[in-house]
């Protein structure tokens, strides 16, 4: 057994010889280079709470996006990555990155800061994100979108860099494409804009509303039921109610033209029975006509709900 003045000329010898070769290991280990080389491998595999160690970044407005589950599911993550410290002054450093994603070999200047050491001897660097990258999700017709088939809200997405981003929605009315986004460095915000498609079920549901217009607006006993798309002028004398029904129902199909969805137009006919007298014969006759018109309008999808406007377009016709 070693006598205690040996013991602790040796721990002593041990932190000399610690201390001394902190300085080497700083510059050689502890690098800003190694630094963005640990980030990307964490990145690689898909490890985003890793990752999340070597950033220096505000609090992000959401961390949907910021997760294993979204990282890993990404169709492509970089590859090959390599880092070089340009330049190191005070506690700031310049690294370039170079590394491989889509098949294309991408280069990029990162600027890191140096955090408190750790044991109080080691250099730790954090890459410096003044802003986190993000998905600028311009989505019509739906509050929502999903990222690598992850639910997210709309509007601008956190995300982790760089990677490859699979954004669509697939909402209940409606459903759209997916697009890939690259998010290649922390002041990337591509703008993604996906387009509605009617689903089957939004067309369900739009044939009923406009089924039950049409329905609404035939019990009125007038000539110009109110808020209908189709009336009777004449110069007529009416004598009574008239009575309306439908003859032909539009067929419902729908169209979508940039961000907003609107009924294809679809010919309807109603037909109007009742009594008149002739505004210049004085004679009572009875009335049976039957009118074409076309319908068309906007369809609003809003929180899951669904509002259709009908409109006319063009004349009524007597047929």
């Amino acid at each position: 057994m070693r006598p205690p003045r040996a013991l602790l000329i040796s721990a002593l010898v041990v932190i000399v010889l610690t201390v001394a070769s902190v300085p080497l290991l700083n510059v050689t280990v502890y690098t800003p280079a190694r630094t963005v080389e640990a980030y990307m491998s964490a990145i690689e595999a898909g490890n985003a709470e890793r990752a999340f160690s070597y950033l220096s970044s505000p609090t992000p407005g959401s961390t949907l996006a910021l997760n294993q589950d979204v990282l890993s599911a990404s169709p492509d993550l970089p590859r090959e990555a390599s880092a070089e410290t340009l330049s190191t002054e005070g506690d700031r450093a310049t690294v370039r990155l170079s590394y491989v994603l889509s098949s294309q070999t991408r280069s990029i200047d990162l600027t890191l800061v140096r955090l408190p050491a750790a044991a109080g001897l080691f250099d730790r660097w954090a890459i410096e994100q003044k802003a986190w990258p993000t998905l600028d999700l311009d989505v019509s017709g739906s509050s929502t979108a999903t990222v690598n088939g992850f639910s997210v809200a709309a509007g601008e997405v956190p995300v982790l860099f760089p990677a490859t981003y699979l954004v669509g929605f697939d909402a209940s009315f409606l459903k759209s494409k997916s697009e890939r986004a690259e998010v290649t460095g922390p002041g990337d915000s591509p703008t993604v804009t996906l387009s509605p498609e009617p689903t089957a079920k939004l067309q369900e549901a739009v044939a009923k509303q406009v089924d039950e217009h049409l329905k609404n607006c035939v019990k009125s006993k007038t000539l110009m039921p109110s808020g209908c798309v189709f009336g009777y002028e004449t110069d007529n004398e009416i004598l009574g109610d008239v009575e309306w029904s439908i003859v032909r129902e539009p067929k419902i199909s729908l169209t979508a033209s940039g961000g907003d969805l609107e009924l294809t137009p679809a010919t309807a006919e109603v037909r109007i029975k009742g009594r008149y007298r002739d505004i210049v014969t004085a004679d009572e006759q009875n009335l049976d006509e039957t009118l074409s018109f076309v319908l068309g309008g906007s369809v609003v999808v809003k929180a899951s709900k669904v509002r259709v406007e009908p409109r006319r377009l063009g004349e009524v016709s007597i047929m």
